[in-house]
């Protein structure tokens, strides 16, 4: 059974897509990271936020359906259709959304950022009401200078700063990169043109260390280190560095 929010404030859900078929690591949403299944390290940041009136994992695996209840999450068993390689998240949180459509603002959190804390669910969340946002998306700041190569002349070029005048470290603000952690987007947005971001969009920026993916085993055993330093544990001790 649902839980109305408190008078005034919004009702706000999280979804956290989880298919079984993963490519590059077999299963990655329940491999153990430093001994929890990555799909827990998602749960346990958005429920001990405390901003979310349901926490969701849409999956159509059972032994993530399984994790995911043993992590305190409800599950939304998805469709085949919406579970596929080439299938878009998009059209997976659709088919959430008109199953469970009592929401005013939807989070779609992502697995693969296990370094996602409570707090910065509740800061992303106040960030989005002041702007008066219509969507929000996480990013992290980074000091990279970027080229492109010419496919036709093999001429390089920079993107993003000029040669001539390189810049220093402390004199230049670096590029906001999208780290796909969360985003939250306002029913009224989804409705009309489902997709996550749009409207008057707001953006949390987030550490730098959030920007690790985890798309090889290499990813892996790095991202285990920075959960170690960096990531949720709750009420347990933090492990010794995988």
């Amino acid at each position: 059974m649902s839980s109305a929010p408190p008078e005034g404030k919004p009702r706000v859900i999280a979804v956290v897509p989880a298919r079984g078929g993963s490519v590059g690591i077999p299963l990655k949403n329940i491999k153990p990271l430093l001994g929890r299944p990555l799909i827990d390290w998602a749960v346990r940041s958005a429920l001990d936020s405390g901003i979310f009136a349901e926490v969701w994992v849409s999956t159509d695996h059972d032994a993530i359906a399984a994790e995911a209840e043993r992590s305190g999450a409800k599950v939304f068993r998805r469709s085949a259709e919406t579970s596929t390689s080439v299938a878009s998240t998009e059209s997976a949180m659709v088919e959430f959304t008109t199953a469970h459509p009592d929401f005013d603002i939807l989070c779609l959190i992502q697995a693969t950022s296990p370094l996602v804390v409570p707090e910065d669910f509740t800061k992303a969340l106040a960030e989005f009401r002041a702007q008066g946002a219509d969507s929000l998306v996480t990013a992290v700041r980074a000091h990279r200078f970027l080229w492109r190569k010419d496919p036709t002349t093999g001429e390089a070029s920079a993107v993003n700063y000029d040669p001539l005048r390189r810049p220093r470290r402390q004199d230049w603000s670096g590029e906001l990169i999208e780290n796909g952690a969360f985003y939250f987007t306002a029913k009224g947005l989804w409705e009309s043109t489902h997709c996550r971001l749009g409207g008057r969009m707001a953006l949390f920026e987030m550490e730098e260390h959030t920007l690790a993916e985890l798309d090889s085993q290499v990813d892996w055993e790095i991202v285990a280190g920075l959960c170690t330093k960096y990531g949720h544990f709750g009420g347990a001790g933090r492990p010794a560095a995988a």
